[in-house]
C-alpha cells in the first residue's frame, strides 16, 4: 500500500483555519503559539535605541527583583566580600559597622549579575575588632622592633626619659595633647590673644562633663599663647590658678592670688607678709591689677597696656556659693571696665551656673561660653586614650625634664626613633588586641572616662623596664578600681554607733591626726552629749537623738566593736599586735576612720538636730 504524501505545516494551518463552509475558523492556542514562534524566528533582534526627546530631570530608581527583597539566605556565603560593585550606601554601611553600629549587608548588583546567590541580610553588631593571626603577628613584629632599638645603654637611658614623660602625663604633671575640640580651642586662644596683645578684658565659661578635656583645652591654649608671644613679648602675662575644692572662701582665694602673683612678679617676702588681713589684701590686689594711669591721673597713651593676668578658676560653680560673691564681682568688674587687661576663664560642670550668679555679678559677665562634650564615637575615644601614652617630640616643656642635657637628649634623632617604635607598638596593642579593645569598649559604654583608662595604664608604665616591656595582659590585669564606699552602711547604724563615728571623725579635724582609739572617741562623745543636754535644758526643750542620753562605757565599747566589724574603722599601720595589744587593751588600740565628717553630714541620714550640728560645728 502506498504511503500518503506528507503535507507541510503551513498547509495544515491553512486547512485548520478554514471551515468547510468557507468561513474563517477561530485559531486555537496551539496555532497561536506556532505563529508567534515562526514570527520570532524570522524577525531579527534589534538593540534598544536611544529615545528621542528631552531626558527626565531625575533618573528613575531601578527596581530590584522581587526575589531579592523577600528571600533571606544564610548558606553559600562567599569567603570574601565583593566591593567592586558596591554603592556609596554600601560603603557607608561598612564604615559604620566598624564603629559598633548595627550593620545590614544589602545586595550588591554585581553579585546578582554574575549569578551569585541572591541578596543576604545578616545583622551583625561589632563592638570590637575581630581577633586574627595577622594582628598577633603585627604586635609581635612591633615588639621585636622596639627591643631591637633598645640595643645599647644610651638607648636604655632614653627609654627611661620616655617613661618619665609618659608617667608625668598620666599623673597630670605634664600637659597632654588635645584631641578634638578644635572649635573650642580657637575660641579660647582668640580670647587670650585679645587680652595679651590688645589689652582687652574678657571673661568666658567652659562647660563640660568631667573628663571632657576642659583643663587640657585651657592648658594647651595657654601654652600656644606663650609660644606665640615669647617671640615678640617675652613674659608678657601671668597665670593664676584657683580651685573651688581648695579655696573654699574668698579670703583663701585672695591670699592664693597674692601668693602666685608675688612669686611671678618676684615680690619680696616682707611686702607679702605685710598684707595679713582680708581688706589689705583686696586693696593691694586691686591696685596691682589696675592700670598705672589710674593712680597717676595721666591719660593713657594709645596702645599702652600693663601686663595681662589670666585667671583660671576650676570648679567655678563652687565660687558662686561664697557670701556675696565678692571675688567674682571684683574680677568681672575689672575685666568689664578695662581697668587692667585680665581674662577670667571659669571651668565648670554645671550648665545653668550663670543662674546662680547675683544680678550685679551677672551684669558684668561677658556671657561667652564654650561647651565641650564627651567623645561621641568609639574611634574618637580610642584616639584620645592613645594620645595619653605618647609624647610630642616637638614639645619641650621647661622644668619637667630637669637639666638642659635631658632636653638635648629628647631633641636627638635617637629619641625620635625610639618614640616612633614605641608609638607603633602601643598603637598595635590598643587597636589589635581583643582584651584591650574589650576594656576600652567597657569604659566607653559605661562612663567614657579617659582618667579611668589612665589609671589602668599607670602601674604597667611605672613598672616597665627596657627588658620588661608591658604587654596587652598587663594593661587589662593591673587596674586601679575606685574604692568602695561605706556610706550605704550608715542608715543601719544605731544612735550610739553613729554618735561614736561622728566623734571619731571630729577628732581627725580637731587634733589634726588620722588615728584615734576608743578612749579618745568616747571622751569626745560624752563631752558633746553633755553640752547638748545643758543647752537643751537652758532653752527649756528636751534633747532629741544622740544627746538625749549619755550611754555607758560598756555599751559604747560594744558599739565600737561593731564599727570595727563593719570596717568603718580601719586598723592603723604600726598599731602593733600580740603583746602590744594585750598591754593597751581593746580600748587603747589605734584605728583610722574610713568615712569623713563632711561625708556623714552630706549623706542625708535621718539623724537628730543635735548630731547634725555635730557634723557642721567644730
Amino acid at each position: 500500500m502506498d504511503n500518503p504524501k506528507k503535507r507541510s505545516p503551513d498547509a495544515e494551518v491553512q486547512e485548520a483555519q478554514v471551515r468547510s463552509s468557507g468561513r474563517q475558523r477561530k485559531p486555537t492556542r496551539q496555532l497561536l503559539e506556532i505563529q508567534m514562534a515562526k514570527k520570532a524566528a524570522s524577525t531579527p533582534t534589534k538593540l534598544p535605541g536611544r529615545k528621542r526627546g528631552r531626558p527626565p530631570k531625575f533618573a528613575p530608581t531601578p527596581s530590584r527583583p522581587p526575589e531579592i527583597e523577600t528571600e533571606i539566605h544564610f548558606e553559600g556565603l562567599p569567603s570574601k566580600l565583593d566591593l567592586q560593585g558596591a554603592t556609596p550606601d554600601r560603603e557607608d554601611a561598612l564604615d559604620q559597622s566598624s564603629e559598633g553600629i548595627l550593620a545590614i549587608q544589602q545586595p550588591v548588583p554585581s553579585q546578582v549579575a554574575r549569578g551569585r546567590p541572591p541578596a543576604r541580610i545578616i545583622p551583625t553588631v561589632t563592638s570590637a575588632p575581630q581577633h586574627n593571626l595577622e594582628d598577633d603577628q603585627n604586635t609581635k613584629y612591633h615588639l621585636k622592633h622596639l627591643r631591637s632599638v633598645l640595643n645599647n645603654d644610651y638607648m636604655e637611658q632614653l627609654f627611661v626619659l620616655l617613661q618619665k614623660r609618659i608617667v608625668n602625663g598620666l599623673t597630670r604633671q605634664r600637659r597632654l595633647p588635645l584631641v578634638g575640640h578644635d572649635e573650642g580651642f580657637q575660641k579660647v586662644f582668640q580670647l587670650l590673644q585679645q587680652t595679651i596683645n590688645a589689652g582687652e578684658g574678657n571673661s568666658m565659661l567652659i562647660i563640660g562633663a568631667r573628663g571632657s578635656g576642659k583643663t587640657t583645652l585651657v592648658e594647651n591654649a595657654i601654652f600656644q599663647a606663650q609660644s606665640a608671644d615669647a617671640r615678640h613679648h617675652p613674659e608678657d602675662f601671668y597665670v593664676v590658678r584657683l580651685n573651688g575644692f581648695i579655696h573654699t572662701d574668698d579670703k583663701l582665694a585672695l591670699k592664693e592670688i597674692w601668693r602666685q602673683l608675688g612669686e611671678q612678679m618676684q615680690v619680696d617676702d616682707e611686702t607679702m607678709a605685710a598684707k595679713s588681713n582680708y581688706a589689705d589684701t583686696l586693696t593691694s590686689l586691686l591696685a596691682l591689677l589696675s592700670h598705672p594711669t589710674e593712680h597717676s591721673g595721666a591719660t593713657a597713651d594709645e596702645g599702652q597696656t600693663s601686663k595681662s593676668v589670666i585667671f583660671i578658676i576650676d570648679e567655678f560653680d563652687l565660687f558662686t556659693s561664697h557670701p556675696r560673691q565678692t571675688l567674682l564681682y571684683n574680677l568681672f568688674d575689672i575685666a568689664q571696665s578695662r581697668k587692667a587687661p585680665i581674662a577670667v576663664l571659669g571651668l565648670t560642670t554645671k550648665v545653668l551656673v550663670v543662674e546662680s550668679l547675683e544680678k550685679r555679678v551677672k551684669s558684668r559677665f561677658s556671657h561667652r561660653y564654650v561647651h565641650l562634650s564627651l567623645p561621641k564615637t568609639f574611634r574618637a575615644f580610642q584616639d584620645i586614650c592613645k594620645s595619653t601614652l605618647f609624647c610630642e617630640t616637638s614639645e619641650l616643656d621647661a622644668g619637667l625634664l630637669g637639666t638642659p642635657e635631658n632636653r638635648e637628649l629628647e631633641e636627638s634623632l635617637m629619641f625620635r626613633e625610639l618614640h616612633a617604635a614605641w608609638s607603633r607598638y602601643m598603637t598595635s596593642v590598643l587597636t589589635d588586641d581583643p582584651a584591650v579593645a574589650h576594656m576600652l569598649g567597657r569604659i566607653y559604654a559605661h562612663t567614657k572616662s579617659v582618667p579611668e583608662f589612665m589609671s589602668a595604664c599607670l602601674l604597667p608604665i611605672v613598672s616597665m623596664t627596657p627588658r620588661n616591656i608591658p604587654s596587652a595582659a598587663d594593661f587589662t590585669s593591673n587596674t586601679l578600681p575606685a574604692p568602695d564606699s561605706k556610706l550605704h552602711i550608715l542608715p543601719g547604724l544605731s544612735e550610739i554607733e553613729l554618735a561614736l563615728l561622728i566623734a571619731a571623725a571630729r577628732l581627725d579635724i580637731i587634733l589634726d591626726t588620722d588615728t584615734c582609739n576608743f578612749n579618745m572617741a568616747y571622751d569626745e562623745y560624752t563631752s558633746l552629749a553633755s553640752r547638748a543636754k545643758m543647752l537643751s535644758s537652758a532653752s527649756g526643750a528636751a534633747a532629741v537623738g544622740g544627746g538625749a542620753r549619755v550611754w555607758g562605757r560598756d555599751v559604747a565599747l560594744g558599739a565600737w566593736e561593731r564599727l570595727e566589724l563593719l570596717e568603718l574603722l580601719v586598723p592603723a599601720l604600726g598599731a602593733g599586735g600580740g603583746a602590744a595589744m594585750a598591754e593597751v587593751g581593746r580600748s587603747g588600740k589605734l584605728w583610722k576612720v574610713d568615712v569623713g565628717l563632711e561625708e556623714i553630714g552630706a549623706s542625708r541620714l535621718e539623724m537628730g538636730s543635735v548630731m547634725a550640728r555635730w557634723c557642721k560645728e567644730i
